[in-house]
């Protein structure tokens, strides 16, 4: 008598069901909204450096990347994550069915980051003249490094509201405000190219551009969190998260030093 093995689960349906996975399409799908953001953004950014350089010639160009990327680092030294902060546990007391301290997570995110982005600028703003002298060797550009350091006060809440959004899966949302900015930049620089603009004009295209994005998130967040949880969301008081007060110090804090590590080495 043949013995009777028993059936095993087919092993070619595997792919078949992670590939129709909800879960699993979802994230491809949201992975190709940013890829494809990223890359159009890439292509934008080349031809934006491309008309700048030209435009500055070598030492214009090296003096408007010193002043970007100085300002860029001390929002770094200052910033506490909160990006992941929101993602950790709003997820988690949303999974928890605790609605008012996930909002009350997001709120002291956003009022932290606004604090943070504030003494960015303030430390700008005092080390202007600094940068300008030894940085770009130049004290008269100590304006533009305070100029372009505005750019930190438009993103007063953009880190915490990306966040969110990543979160209620608005990742089509973010990719066409990523797109738009490098499409709006590219466009002002033209502008300047064609206009035969300066330093200051080139500066100030950037600053545009970037504010633009950082107001457009954080203006789409407080919207999508308002359907998500109701027009009264902001009134939540922060008292709901002062048992897990310690917890969200250290999370954040444990993120800032990590950062500020990365960013003398």
């Amino acid at each position: 008598m043949p013995v009777s093995w028993p059936r095993l689960f087919p092993l070619r349906t595997v792919p078949d069901r992670f590939v129709h996975s909800p879960l699993v399409q979802r994230v491809l799908r949201n992975s190709g909204y940013i890829l494809s953001a990223n890359t159009l953004s890439a292509a934008l950014s080349f031809l934006q450096t491309l008309m700048a350089a030209r435009l500055l010639g070598v030492a214009g160009y090296g003096t408007l990347g010193v002043i970007t990327v100085f300002a860029s680092n001390i929002n770094r030294l200052t910033s506490f994550r909160m990006g992941e902060l929101v993602i950790r546990y709003v997820g988690k007391y949303s999974a928890e069915d605790d609605r008012p301290r996930a909002m009350a997570v997001f709120k002291a995110a956003g009022l932290t980051e606004m604090l943070s982005s504030l003494l960015a600028y303030a430390l700008i703003v005092a080390l202007s003249p600094w940068a300008a002298r030894t940085l770009a060797k130049d004290p008269a550009m100590a304006g533009l490094f305070s100029l372009y350091g505005l750019v930190l006060l438009a993103n007063l809440m953009a880190e915490s509201s990306t966040a969110l959004l990543q979160y209620l899966n608005r990742f089509r949302l973010i990719a066409a405000f990523t797109v738009a900015q490098s499409l709006l930049t590219l466009l002002l620089i033209a502008g300047a190219f064609a206009t035969h603009g300066g330093l200051q004009t080139i500066v100030l295209a950037y600053l545009i551009g970037k504010a633009a994005w950082a107001v457009a998130i954080t203006l789409a967040a407080f919207v999508e969190a308002g359907r998500h949880w109701g027009g009264r969301w902001w009134s939540t008081p922060l008292a709901r998260l002062r048992g897990d007060a310690r917890e969200l110090a250290k999370f954040a804090l444990s993120t800032n030093a990590s950062a500020t590590i990365n960013l003398v080495t």
